[in-house]
C-alpha cells in the first residue's frame, strides 16, 4: 500500500511543479509584453523624431536654395530668366504644400519626391551643381 501512496504523492508533486512552471512562464510573458509595449513606444517616438528631423532638414535646404535664387532673380533680373523664375516659384509653392504636421492622409514621401524632382529641374535650368547631400549621422543615440 505504501508504494501506491508514494507513487500518488510523486505524481501530485510533478503536477504541482508543471503547474508552477507554467504559472511562471505566463507571468514572464505578461511582464515581457508590458515592457515591450513601453520600450516600443519610446523607440517609436525617438525614431519618428529622427526621421521627421531628416525630412525637415532636406525640405529646408530646398526652400533655402529656392529663396536665394528668387532673391538673386529680383536683384539681377538679367541673370535668371523669367522661365526659370516661374520654375523657382513653382518649387516654392510645392515646398509650401509640404505638410508641417503629422497627418495620416498625406503622402509625405510622394510630395518629397515631387520636390526633389522640381529642385533638380530648377538647378538644371540655372546650370548649377546644387544637390542635397545628407549631413553626417549624429553620434548621439538613445
Amino acid at each position: 500500500m505504501t508504494t501506491v501512496a508514494n507513487e500518488l504523492s510523486t505524481e501530485l508533486d510533478l503536477d504541482d511543479l508543471v503547474h508552477l512552471e507554467n504559472m511562471f512562464v505566463e507571468f514572464g510573458r505578461e511582464d515581457g509584453m508590458a515592457a515591450g509595449e513601453r520600450n516600443g513606444a519610446i523607440e517609436g517616438r525617438v525614431m519618428g523624431c529622427e526621421k521627421g528631423f531628416e525630412l525637415s532638414r532636406e525640405v529646408g535646404y530646398y526652400a533655402g536654395c529656392a529663396q536665394v535664387w528668387k532673391s538673386l532673380a529680383q536683384m539681377d533680373p538679367e541673370r535668371i530668366s523669367e522661365k526659370s523664375l516661374k520654375k523657382i516659384n513653382s518649387l516654392l509653392d510645392l515646398i509650401n504644400s509640404f505638410p508641417r504636421q503629422n497627418q495620416l492622409d498625406d503622402d509625405v514621401i510622394a510630395i518629397l519626391d515631387r520636390i526633389r524632382g522640381k529642385f533638380k529641374t530648377v538647378a538644371s535650368a540655372l546650370q548649377t551643381a546644387e544637390r542635397y547631400a545628407d549631413a553626417p549621422k549624429s553620434k548621439m543615440f538613445y
